[in-house]
């Protein structure tokens, strides 16, 4: 073997053992994905069907930009896959961070008690940009006005904002986040098991179809 097959094997064997090294450290910092006991119940806000093949949880926080970019992207798949999926939004209001992420969370469950969740959420994530820096009063305030806008009877909805009845609704929600073991958001479900999130349409679209061909062998 000459001296230059010799560095040749030498220097192959190094990178085999680098490549050995890392795939070792990101198999051992890459995220184990949770599975989640909670199902869907009557008290979830639902899209898509009830008799569904498929069962898909969103954990999210109104006030979180990442949330914004995939309530669109979540529309569009429901309404693509709606005779096979069941979806539902849960809060998980990171309130460390987001000052007023609870106060939207309470907005949209109390437009929830007036049967208008889903027209409360969309207003919610596309006026993001609006409330998120107000004070929670000024935020509060503006809630109102989408609340008028949508129809809603305000006075009720001003006092359902902060009832016992939207509160342990979030509450219930945060719960079974917590026992899951969730820190972020947006996190989504598919079938009890946690997905590393699509990063596009297509990406969400590749999910779902894989789930149901498993479902349908």
């Amino acid at each position: 073997m000459t001296d230059k097959v010799k560095k040749i094997f030498l220097y192959g064997g190094l990178l085999a053992g680098i490549a050995l090294v890392i795939g070792i450290i990101i198999s051992a910092t890459a995220p184990t994905l949770k599975i989640i006991a909670t199902e869907i119940s009557a008290s979830d806000h639902i899209l898509g069907t009830t008799e569904p093949k498929i069962t898909m949880i969103e954990y999210s926080d109104f006030q979180c930009p990442a949330c914004k970019q995939y309530g669109a992207v979540v529309r569009e798949v429901v309404a693509e896959f709606e005779n096979h999926i069941m979806f539902t939004y849960r809060s998980f209001p990171l309130r460390k961070i987001h000052s007023n992420a609870m106060i939207s969370a309470q907005a949209a469950q109390a437009a929830g008690l007036q049967g208008k969740f889903w027209e409360m959420h969309d207003v919610l994530f596309i006026s993001q940009e609006i409330w998120s820096p107000m004070t929670q009063e000024q935020a509060t305030e503006t809630f109102k006005q989408y609340a008028k806008e949508l129809g809603l009877d305000v006075e009720k909805f001003a006092k359902d904002i902060s009832s016992n009845e939207v509160l342990e609704k979030i509450a219930a929600d945060e719960k079974s986040a917590n026992a899951a073991g969730l820190d972020h958001t947006p996190t989504f479900f598919l079938n009890g098991k946690e997905i590393n999130n699509p990063r596009s349409l297509d990406e969400f679209r590749k999910v779902i179809r894989e789930e149901l061909a498993k479902i349908n062998k």
